[in-house]
């Protein structure tokens, strides 16, 4: 094991061009890149190098222009949005409101597109006007115009042609993105990612200086070697159980998730989950508010999640040997990521896993509740969802109180630990964190700069 992790950093070291290419690391394959069919972080992280939203999100967390220039909202609750006529995909030709069209409706008619996507698109019209897109939502506009910095647009029937400030260049074992002219002006020559499935091999990397950018074990995180530096970013993202088999799960995880992490394992960049929303997303901490249902006495809880996650594994085999003291025998069954996906989003599980990314605005939390929300994977379903969805316009108002305390009731879903996500970054390379991280945010990577 030992001489191929030397043989696989040593093949890394030897690709390093040049410091003007930023070296990263996937923790897994992204597959073919597809902005219709496309699903998973690193197939998003590639979609955001390669593509241009409409919209974007910067690093305060506002929606700021990216193939739009501008929009506004018509007296019928339309959004016009007027496009850069500088935009070019990858063969050179211009990036239209055709494509814009052909996008979202692919998206929409696709049954094996991207379920984040369409439950985004869940109601939209779009329509083609002067030369402009115009979009009929049944959603609020300033929670539509977040959720749709996170679909890049692609030419009309190239799901595999994007306008984004890269070109990505499929190699052996490595996807290369090099910097293409765009709006945003690049200023890095581009990146280069390969696999490297666990923490160890990471962290080996990055004590050689092989990486650019990579996430640290977490009792190391706050020690970097010479040459990083830390950089935390203010990402909303937890470890969330999901319960097919009713309460009593959740509720026997939410008292044990208060004691089952010692600090150790947690780091510096994760702690026990309060409540059943972010706090971060400006929710208080609302516990279950149920009577409490009995496990069956005797009878295992087979919880799966994601292979290959090494912090992820440690932290539920803390939470294992938390049950234990309770009595209960905690079953971990890992699954291969895109398997374990398939199944949740099947509702093939009893309770499952996973990690949980929010936007940075409360509208994110509806993606639990609503019919086809992509992280509704239990058909958790309430009549008078409706209704307080409906009088949810601006963050902030009572009506989410009210949608908290119906979720309360019987929710689907418990997160376990909430995470900041801290990188080491080499300390030549200005980055700028944000709530969607280094890359999902505008400008993202295009900001990014080398120090003379």
């Amino acid at each position: 094991m030992r001489n191929k992790l030397a043989a696989l950093l040593l093949t890394l070291a030897a690709t390093v061009a040049s410091a003007q290419m930023v070296e990263e690391s996937f923790a897994r394959d992204p597959g073919p890149l597809d902005f219709v069919k496309g699903e998973g972080f690193e197939q998003s992280i590639l979609q955001a190098l390669t593509g241009d939203a409409l919209v974007g999100i910067d690093a305060s967390g506002r929606v700021v222009p990216r193939l739009a220039t501008s929009w506004k909202e018509q007296k019928d609750g339309a959004l016009l949005f007027k496009l850069r006529p500088d935009a070019r995909f990858t063969d050179g030709s211009p990036a239209g409101p055709e494509d814009v069209a052909w996008t979202l409706r692919a998206i929409q008619s696709d049954p094996k597109a991207s379920p984040t996507k369409r439950a985004i698109l869940e109601g939209l019209r779009v329509e083609v006007q002067k030369g402009q897109v115009v979009l009929f939502s049944p959603k609020p506009p300033g929670r539509i115009l977040m959720e749709l910095a996170r679909i890049p647009i692609a030419q009309s029937g190239h799901p595999d042609r994007g306008t984004g400030p890269f070109l990505l260049r499929r190699e052996p074992g490595a996807w290369r993105l090099l910097r293409r002219q765009h709006f945003l002006k690049p200023a890095i020559e581009g990146l280069r990612f390969r696999i490297l499935g666990d923490s160890q091999s990471v962290l080996q990397a990055l004590q050689k200086g092989w990486l650019t950018i990579g996430v640290p074990p977490a009792r190391l995180q706050a020690h970097p070697p010479p040459g990083y530096r830390v950089v935390a970013q203010p990402m909303p993202y937890q470890l969330v159980v999901w319960s097919r088999q009713g309460l009593g799960p959740l509720q026997a995880m939410q008292r044990w998730r208060r004691d089952a992490f010692p600090p150790q394992l947690l780091g510096v960049n994760a702690r026990p989950s309060r409540g059943l929303w972010p706090q971060t997303l400006g929710f208080e901490a609302q516990e279950i508010d149920a009577e409490t249902v009995p496990l069956p006495k005797g009878v295992p809880l087979n919880l799966l999640y994601a292979a290959g996650d090494e912090p992820v594994e440690k932290l539920l085999m803390a939470l294992r040997a938390r049950a234990l003291k309770d009595g209960v025998e905690l079953d971990l069954t890992p699954l291969d990521p895109a398997l374990l996906v398939a199944r949740l989003q099947k509702g093939d599980f009893g309770l499952a896993c996973y990690l949980a990314t929010f936007d940075p605005d409360p509208w994110s939390v509806l993606e639990y509740m609503e019919p086809h929300g992509p992280m509704n994977f239990t058909g958790w379903s309430q009549p008078a969802l409706a209704g307080l969805v409906a009088k949810l316009r601006e963050p902030g108002d009572t009506a989410w109180t009210d949608l908290q305390a119906l979720w309360a009731k019987a929710p689907g879903a418990l997160p376990l630990v909430d995470f900041s996500s801290i990188v080491w970054v080499d300390k030549r390379l200005r980055v700028t964190p944000g709530p969607l991280g280094l890359y999902l945010g505008t400008p993202g990577a295009a900001g990014w700069s080398w120090e003379r």
